[in-house]
C-alpha cells in the first residue's frame, strides 16, 4: 500500500509541505489517527485519496492554493520505494484498493445506494463480491464495447458507400449486414448476461439489507430498513419510520427533512460499513474516515470507536481523520503501534506532526504530573517551561490530598492551609500520621510559593534548572508517602 507521503504541493492548505518540514518522517503506519482541526486541510487530504483511486482530477482541481503559483503535485512511494505521483493534472497510477468515508459518501449514498454504469465500471458490481457476477460484468462490458464498435462500423461503411461504385456498394452493403447481424447476436447475449447478473445482485441485495440492519442495530437502533430492491443501476430501499415503510426515492415523504443529521449519518455509515464487511478482499484495502462520528450523538461512540477499531484491524491500511481530539485519543487508545499525527499551519502551509496525544488531551493533576516527568526526563528540552513547571507543583499534592483525605478538605483549603491543619492536629486525628511529611512538605511549598504570581518579584527570581529537577524528583518520592 502506501508506505511514505514524500510532498503535498499547491493544494489547499498544502501550499508547500514536504515530509521533512514538519515533525514527522512520512512514513505510515497500519493505523495512522490524524487529529486536525477544522479548516487545517483534513479534507484536501481525504480528497487526495479518492483521487487516487479513480484518477480524478476534478476532485483536486478545484481544491488549488489559492493564489499560490506552485504546480499543484502530491508524490508517496509504496512499500517498494516505488513514486505513487500527481502531477500535471493526472496520477502515474491508481489504487483501486482504496475506501472513503466521507461528508460527501454521506450525501451521495443515504438517498440512494447507486451501483454506477458500463461508462464507470469501476463502481458499477464493486459491492457485488464474488467472482462469478465479476465475470459476468467483464463479459458484458466487452460485448457492450463490441456492439459499439460494430456500430460506429455500419456508420463508417454507410459513409463510404455513398461515394463507391455499384460492385463496391454491394459488398459494403453485405459488410454492413454481416455487422447487424452481430450487433443483434450481442443485444440478445447481452439481454441474458444481464438477467443473470441481475438475480446475483438482487441475491447480493439481501445481504447487503441484512448488513446494514445489523450495524443500524449498534448505531440507530430506531431505524431499520424493510426492503432493498435493485432498480436499473441503483438500489431503492424501504426503511420503517413511526410504523411507515417509506421509500427511499418516494416524492411525498422527503428522507431529507424527515430524518435527523444524526439519523442521515447513522444510515450512511452502515452502508459503507455493510459494503466493507462484505468484501472478500478487506484486507488489500486502504480505508479512509473523515470525521465518521459528525453528528452521532455520545452514547454511540463507544459502538463507533469499535467498529472502526475492528476493520483497522482486518484492513491492509487504516487512516482515522478527525477534528474531534476526545474521538482520535480514545479511537489511538485501542492500538499498541498507532501513528498519531497532528495538522498544525506554520503560517505558510499546512503540514503533519508527530502527535503524543495522550499526553495532550491529559487534564488537572493528571497533566501535571505529566509536566514533571517530561521535565526530570528532559531537561531543558522540555516543551514547558520552567515557570509553568513550578508552578504545578503545588496543584499536584493538594490534588493528592484532596483525593486521599476528600471528605475532610474544603473547597477554599489550600496547601498552605493543609500544612497548618496538619501542624495543628493531635495524636488521632486524621491528619496526625502526616507530621513525619512536614518538613518536606513545607520546604517544597516554601519553593514553589517563591515564583507563585502572588509574589510581587516573582517574575525577577531566576530559576536553576538543577533545584527544579531535584525539587520535581522530591515532589514524587513525597507523594509515595501521603
Amino acid at each position: 500500500m502506501i508506505h511514505k507521503l514524500v510532498h503535498i504541493k499547491g493544494l489547499g492548505k498544502f501550499s508547500n509541505y514536504h515530509s521533512g518540514n514538519g515533525v514527522w518522517n512520512g512514513i505510515f503506519a497500519k493505523v495512522t489517527s490524524v487529529y486536525a482541526e477544522n479548516g487545517s486541510g483534513k479534507t484536501t487530504f481525504t480528497q487526495i485519496f479518492k483521487s487516487l483511486k479513480d484518477d480524478n482530477e476534478q476532485l483536486l482541481l478545484k481544491r488549488r492554493s489559492f493564489g499560490s503559483e506552485t504546480p499543484m503535485s502530491i508524490q508517496f512511494t509504496d512499500s517498494k520505494n516505488k513514486q505513487i505521483k500527481y502531477s500535471n493534472n493526472k496520477w502515474n497510477q491508481t489504487i483501486q484498493d482504496i475506501e472513503v468515508f466521507d461528508s460527501f459518501f454521506i450525501e451521495s449514498n443515504v438517498y440512494l445506494i447507486s451501483l454506477g454504469n458500463y461508462d464507470n465500471p469501476g463502481t458499477f458490481f464493486e459491492i457485488v463480491v464474488g467472482d462469478k457476477a465479476i465475470t459476468l460484468f467483464n463479459e458484458i462490458l466487452n460485448q457492450v464495447q463490441e456492439r459499439k464498435r460494430l456500430s460506429q462500423r455500419r456508420r463508417n461503411l454507410r459513409y463510404k458507400s455513398k461515394t463507391a461504385s455499384e460492385q463496391d456498394k454491394i459488398r459494403i452493403g453485405k459488410l454492413i449486414e454481416k455487422a447487424l447481424k452481430r450487433s443483434t447476436e450481442l443485444t440478445k447475449s447481452i439481454s441474458t448476461l444481464e438477467k443473470e447478473l441481475e438475480s446475483i445482485a438482487e441475491e447480493f441485495g439481501k445481504d447487503y439489507l441484512e448488513k446494514i440492519n445489523e450495524y443500524l442495530r449498534y448505531l440507530s437502533p430506531n431505524l431499520q430498513l424493510t426492503k432493498l430492491n435493485k432498480k436499473g443501476s441503483r438500489f431503492v430501499y424501504y426503511i420503517k419510520i413511526l410504523d411507515f415503510d417509506v421509500r427511499s426515492d418516494s416524492e411525498s415523504i422527503s428522507l431529507k427533512h424527515t430524518l435527523s443529521e444524526g439519523e442521515k449519518n447513522s444510515l450512511a455509515f452502515a452502508f459503507f460499513l455493510a459494503r466493507l464487511s462484505l468484501k472478500t478482499n478487506i484486507g488489500n484495502q486502504l480505508i479512509v474516515f473523515d470525521d465518521p462520528i459528525s453528528s452521532l450523538d455520545y452514547n454511540r461512540r463507544n459502538v463507533t470507536i469499535n467498529l472502526l477499531t475492528s476493520f483497522a484491524r482486518k484492513s491492509a491500511q487504516f487512516i482515522l481523520l478527525s477534528h474531534d481530539l476526545n474521538f482520535v485519543k480514545d479511537f489511538s487508545s485501542k492500538f499498541s503501534d498507532i501513528l498519531s499525527l497532528k495538522i498544525i499551519n506554520d503560517g505558510k502551509t499546512s503540514l503533519f506532526i508527530e502527535y503524543d496525544i495522550k499526553r495532550d488531551t491529559l487534564t488537572g493533576i493528571f497533566k501535571d504530573l505529566s509536566v514533571l516527568k517530561n521535565y526530570i526526563e528532559d531537561g531543558e528540552a522540555s516543551k514547558y517551561g520552567k515557570r509553568d513547571i513550578v508552578r504545578c507543583i503545588r496543584p499536584i499534592i493538594e490534588g493528592f490530598f484532596r483525593i486521599k483525605y476528600f471528605n475532610y478538605i474544603a473547597e477554599d483549603c489550600w496547601l498552605g492551609d493543609i500544612i497548618e491543619a496538619i501542624k495543628k492536629s493531635s495524636e488521632g486525628e486524621v491528619f496526625y500520621h502526616q507530621r513525619n511529611n512536614l518538613d518536606e512538605l513545607i520546604d517544597i511549598n516554601d519553593y514553589s510559593k517563591t515564583y507563585h504570581h502572588s509574589n510581587p518579584n516573582y517574575l525577577e527570581i531566576p530559576i536553576n534548572a538543577e533545584e527544579l529537577k531535584n525539587y520535581c524528583r522530591r515532589t514524587f518520592n513525597l507523594l509515595l508517602k501521603l
